[in-house]
């Protein structure tokens, strides 16, 4: 399995703001504002995840994690089956030390976003927008602070994580530093060591999912109880992108879907358009598979299916979603222009052709 180590400020629980627990040797941001991205790392949300931080920004720039230094593609936006360590400054001075893990963790190639849809009820009052790492809370392992001792403290130099908070720990060719990782990786699947500190629950109060319940029935009311204006013209503004860029456009008849168009190359494609905010993607893209699936059930249709929203999807996990169930997605890019991408990893209007599967 790949390892990751990543270099966030030191706590004592990550569990939250907490003037008591404050991070420490997080870079400039974190002494200029006392607060940190990772101060949630080890909180253990509704839905069973802990959700991890490292800073990838530098100057302007929010650089991406090469995952394909983790064993999956150049063109994949997450790495399954990771091995995460994390480490932080030891109260906020070198050496670094290690404080935890998440093991068989996802990371992400690029930052996701929450967009106010928190996992928990401290993420909503920490006011933590964002995240770069997930894993089951039962994979994650949190440190108390006497077990932080000197056998985990990293050291500097060639071949040992330098400036930038993560590090591609198994491409090291020092010989110190090999050993340091294999001793990492014994502890980690030395069982449940007596020592382990499982994630906190949210200090804050709430009932379990109420914000992501909340701002679901906000998106129902607002955009499927009727027919809004908004989806009336992201529907139109999509046809006339259909007729300037497929050949010999034609738009059959519908029944309860919203669009179904035919090019010349004789290929129907039925389409599900949602008005959406950057908040609301991720109900709109499930709402629709609902209805899609329901559609195919009860009209026996056999063609591609397609789900237009009005806001780009950033998150890997919502792309995901709808891909992983054989959906494409598509959204503006201006007001001319939309964006469509197909399960198969291809673009625009034109799918590969689909595998022949012999009986």
């Amino acid at each position: 399995m790949p390892i990751l180590f990543c270099n966030i400020a030191w706590m004592k629980n990550y569990a939250g703001r907490d003037p008591d627990d404050p991070p420490k040797g997080g870079g400039r941001y974190v002494v200029s504002e006392g607060i940190a991205g990772e101060e949630l790392n080890f909180v253990a949300c509704d839905d069973g995840y802990v959700y991890g931080h490292f800073e990838t920004i530098k100057d302007e720039l929010d650089r991406q994690v090469k995952i394909e230094r983790l064993g999956t593609t150049s063109k994949a936006e997450f790495a399954d089956a990771v091995d995460v360590v994390w480490t932080a400054p030891i109260d906020g001075n070198d050496p670094r030390c290690v404080v935890g893990w998440y093991r068989n963790a996802r990371v992400y190639r690029h930052r996701q976003l929450f967009n106010e849809i928190y996992p928990s009820a401290q993420h909503a009052a920490d006011e933590l927008g964002s995240f770069r790492v997930r894993a089951r809370a039962d994979d994650a392992t949190l440190l108390p602070l006497k077990a932080r001792t000197e056998r985990l403290h990293l050291r500097r130099g060639s071949g040992w994580s330098g400036q930038t908070s993560w590090w591609y720990a198994e491409d090291t060719e020092d010989p110190d530093a090999r050993a340091f990782v294999k001793a990492v990786r014994q502890l980690m699947r030395g069982g449940e060591p007596e020592f382990a500190q499982r994630p906190a629950a949210s200090r804050a109060k709430h009932r379990a999912g109420q914000a992501a319940s909340q701002a679901h029935t906000r998106y129902l009311e607002r955009h499927e109880v009727q027919v809004s204006p908004r989806h009336s013209e992201l529907e139109n503004r999509f046809k006339k992108f259909l007729r300037r860029n497929l050949r010999d456009v034609q738009f059959p008849p519908t029944f309860r879907d919203d669009l179904r168009f035919v090019g010349a190359d004789g290929r129907a494609v039925m389409v599900e358009v949602k008005p959406t905010e950057p908040s609301t993607v991720r109900f709109a893209i499930r709402i629709a598979i609902g209805q899609l699936l329901d559609y195919r059930q009860h009209q026996g249709w056999t063609g591609d299916q397609l789900i237009v929203v009005e806001t780009e999807v950033v998150n890997a996990d919502d792309k995901g979603l709808a891909h992983e169930n054989g959906f494409g997605l598509a959204w503006p890019l201006d007001k001319d222009n939309f964006h469509v991408m197909w399960p198969d990893g291809s673009t625009g209007l034109a799918r590969r052709p689909r595998r022949r599967q012999d009986g």
